[in-house]
């Protein structure tokens, strides 16, 4: 993995995403989205939250930056935060659909793919439903602003900069921050870490009924989801069984957001937004609950 590399995408992410949040807000944009919006906080989301899940479309980065201004400001309350994002995770798996499993992991899986994303995709409308229920109770009675004919967009030359000056000052904080947790990280991975648990879950596989090529997937994915799927090609040239390859690609996708990319990318990416507390329920929630939903699904499919 180069680290390095990694560092400068994620911070370059970031930054553009700073600039572009803080941009909209000094032009008055995201007033805008959130009076077209404003009807999606009658589902049961807070109406300053709004435009996160037209801005997930866009970039999530942009979204969590706009949130976290909102959560600073104490415009909002964390529980506010966590409708938001879990309500957003929907308009997250339709950007994958379209950009990723349709044009790339279908031809290549075939109606195996099919079934994947039905099965993923039905978890995100559970999460969705539920949360919306509790928004749509705790915002029962709030009044929301859906006047945007007296919102005037400012396109002038000292807002932009205005907004560029903000988004890289915040884009520093975040550094700040970001950095030190960032390096432990490295340092960690350094030491083999990763390696170890790979090879300590080969004997909880095999109980699975996982054989060597199941296993190499499980280990595969751990490290690279996307590289794994070309062995689920070949598990399935073998003529595994649908049930099994399934359960291999959820098992291995569940392990990867547990093990690698939640403590590798979205720990370190919600520290250097959020504080502590609020950091820490928002990984459960984000990557934890996707995480168990994944195990849980593949052990039934490799029991089957």
């Amino acid at each position: 993995m180069d680290f390095l590399k990694l560092y400068i995408i994620s911070m370059a992410s970031i930054t553009f995403g700073y600039i572009l949040a803080e941009t909209l807000s000094e032009t008055n944009l995201i007033k805008l989205i959130g009076a077209k919006t404003s009807k999606i906080a009658k589902l049961g989301i807070h109406p300053a939250l709004t435009p996160v899940p037209a801005l997930y479309l866009v970039s999530p980065r942009v979204a969590h930056a706009n949130a976290s201004a909102l959560l600073k400001e104490g415009l909002i309350e964390p529980i506010d935060l966590y409708i938001a994002i879990l309500a957003s995770n929907l308009s997250l798996r339709v950007m994958y659909i379209y950009r990723y499993y349709l044009p790339v992991l279908l031809p290549l899986l075939g109606i195996v793919m099919l079934y994947f994303i039905g099965l993923r995709i039905l978890f995100d409308f559970l999460l969705v439903f539920v949360v919306l229920m509790i928004g749509h109770k705790r915002y029962r009675g709030v009044k929301v602003n859906g006047e945007n004919n007296k919102i005037k967009l400012n396109f002038s030359r000292k807002a932009f900069k205005k907004g560029l000056i903000k988004g890289l000052t915040a884009s520093l904080n975040f550094a700040l921050r970001f950095t030190p947790l960032f390096l432990l990280v490295v340092f960690m991975l350094k030491l083999g870490i990763s390696d170890k648990i790979a090879l300590a879950l080969s004997p909880i596989l095999e109980k699975l009924g996982l054989d060597s090529l199941g296993i190499t997937y499980i280990t595969t994915a751990i490290f690279s989801p996307r590289a794994a799927y070309g062995i689920a090609k070949v598990m399935l040239s073998y003529n595994y069984p649908m049930q099994k390859v399934l359960g291999c690609m959820f098992l291995g996708n569940g392990l990867f957001v547990l093990l690698n990319e939640s403590w590798v990318r979205i720990l370190p990416f919600y520290s250097g937004l959020y504080p502590r507390e609020v950091t820490l329920r928002l990984l459960f929630l984000q990557a934890g609950l996707s995480s168990l939903y994944n195990i849980f699904l593949a052990i039934v499919l490799l029991k089957l």
